[in-house]
């Protein structure tokens, strides 16, 4: 089986066709807006030149350039590999920022390959966990007061080892944001170290807004899953510019998809939800930010870039800001205005407008649309033209297999959907449902990429459904979408390749090793949605199947 190279948010270069003979730009990752593509190869340009790196910067270093698509044996990304594993393997966090390195660590080896470094992000979480105060926040030492900027790193360095599949302490979640529920200012952010003079004191800052709205966004995903629901009006106007109001009423978020199955928060998911809207309300009406309270311009917008993609899902503030961010780079390159350098700078600059967290949800929990049987018709160049409206593509496929489309290939309709918004796939929900019928296998795996961008929880047993198709690329973009909607990246150790040690096999041999694989992926994903389900969902699958063991294609 063999995979296209239509892969959400990089699928433009992927297109390309590019050739190692080309130039490194070529090769890297797209932000999808040519200005900030330009900007990232500039800031990249920078930080390869640099000579001598220090150690303290080298593992932020090699995950911006990661993100930006520079490959693993690039020198400085292998340098900050080198020191992730090194360190995370021998616990050897000291100093002031022990939890900052124990985070970004944590990030660049869950983004590398997770299943190797696996041992190494266990050290890292089982060190975290056992520096957190007793107040549920983490400081620079035993006796330090907490604050806000380093907790962010905590509960970075905790979210990479679970996606990873490593064992966290559902405890710690909630234990730091308690803190952040506690020690929050009434104007909605936070302060630096919320009690003390130390720093900007007892003052709201933009760093710090964002820092507790990206640690509550990450505890709210850790221990209540996703959120399957409408946008209130008061979320339709965070940043005042996501999206337009519609009158649509809130909607109470249903606890779903948590990485603890087992363990039941005291906190609930609207004191998170609602704590996290106060602090984007404080940061809309402070556009743009300014003097003090900006001191360290880029790690603000690192902060906003988690914070939204994990709050909102919503792009609309992408641009808004980064278009100020464009202001702040230098003639070489670097992003220089900054409170520690500018290397550190650039890289957080990189960092947002790659949409790092965003890769994250999207690469980590989807593959792409997978091929079909037909690949090679299917990648022949046809001649490219605009594909229309989302609505119309849908209705036309309805009756017509895929390869059959006119001057539409299955890349183009990749981007389409990975490109399109949240909004418009769920206006298509019943075209999509539709063509999860269709007899042609790659609609039926368009259909299932499409659904699962969605975030619908509500999916989940159509996606169940989807392990069961008789074809096995249909089965393998099911479990993408599964990853995608659940917020499980680790997919619970489930390979993504059925015929993994048989490929060379003769056919009996691989469609054994296809059922075994089906039946282990449905029944694992299966046994999982029955424990999360909400209560009036019950019912839905084959629960006699499911116990038994049974699979009948």
């Amino acid at each position: 089986m063999r995979m296209m190279n239509a892969i959400l948010g990089w699928v433009i270069c992927s297109i390309l066709l590019i050739s190692p003979q080309q130039s490194a730009f070529a090769a890297r990752k797209t932000t999808g807006i040519p200005r900030y593509d330009a900007s990232v190869a500039r800031a990249v340009e920078y930080l390869t030149g640099i000579d001598d790196v220090a150690e303290k910067e080298k593992t932020l270093i090699a995950y911006a350039l990661l993100k930006a698509g520079e490959p693993e044996s690039s020198p400085l990304v292998a340098a900050g590999i080198e020191l992730a594993h090194e360190r995370g393997m021998s616990k050897g966090y000291r100093g002031y920022d022990h939890i900052y390195y124990s985070g970004i660590d944590a990030l660049l080896l869950s983004s590398v390959d997770p299943e190797k470094h696996k041992p190494a992000l266990q050290n890292i979480a089982d060190y975290v966990s056992a520096q957190i105060q007793g107040n549920g926040g983490w400081s620079d030492g035993p006796k330090g007061a907490s604050d806000t900027s380093m907790c962010q790193y905590g509960m970075l360095a905790l979210w990479s080892a679970s996606a990873a599949g490593c064992k966290v302490s559902p405890g710690v979640v909630e234990a730091n944001a308690r803190w952040h529920l506690s020690n929050g200012n009434p104007d909605g952010a936070w302060a630096y170290r919320p009690g003390t003079s130390k720093g900007t004191g007892a003052v709201s800052t933009h760093n710090m807004a964002m820092a507790g709205a990206g640690s509550l966004g990450i505890a709210r995903l850790l221990l209540f899953g996703s959120k399957s629901r409408k946008k209130s009006q008061a979320e339709e106007k965070v940043l005042g510019i996501l999206s337009k109001e519609d009158g649509t009423e809130k909607k109470e978020s249903k606890a779903t998809g948590s990485a603890f199955p087992g363990y039941k928060p005291s906190l609930s998911v609207g004191q998170l939800d609602s704590r996290v809207q106060r602090a984007f309300q404080w940061i809309e009406v402070r556009f743009p930010p300014s003097g003090a309270q900006y001191l360290q311009k880029q790690y603000f917008y690192y902060a906003l870039e988690r914070a939204a993609t994990l709050h909102t899902g919503d792009e609309g503030w992408f641009t808004q800001y980064g278009d100020v961010l464009l202001t702040l780079q230098a003639e070489d390159g670097s992003f220089p205005k900054t409170f520690t350098n500018p290397r550190i700078g650039s890289a957080f600059a990189i960092l947002y407008f790659m949409r790092s967290t965003k890769q994250i949800l999207d690469k980590s929990y989807a593959a792409g649309l997978q091929a079909g049987g037909r690949l090679d018709d299917l990648r022949k160049k046809k001649e490219t033209k605009d594909i229309g409206p989302l609505d119309e593509l849908l209705a036309q496929m309805q009756d017509v297999n895929f390869n059959e489309l006119d001057g539409i290939d299955a890349e183009a309709v990749a981007e389409k959907i990975a490109f399109g918004s949240r909004e418009e796939l769920i206006g298509n929900m019943e075209l999509l449902k539709k063509l999860l019928k269709h007899p042609d296998a790659t609609n039926r795996q368009a259909a299932y990429f499409a659904l699962g961008r969605t975030g619908d929880f509500a999916l989940i047993p159509e996606m169940l459904k989807g392990l069961r198709d008789a074809n096995i690329d249909v089965n393998v973009q099911a479990l993408d979408a599964l990853r995608y909607l659940s917020r499980k990246p680790n997919g619970f150790g489930l390979t993504m390749t059925p015929f993994e040690g048989v490929e060379s096999a003769d056919d009996e041999t691989k469609l054994k090793a296809a059922n075994a694989w089906r039946t282990k992926a449905y029944l694992t994903w299966g046994n999982w949605y029955r424990s999360v389900r909400p209560y009036d969902e019950s019912g839905g699958l084959d629960e006699l199947e499911l116990k038994a063991g049974a699979f009948n294609r």
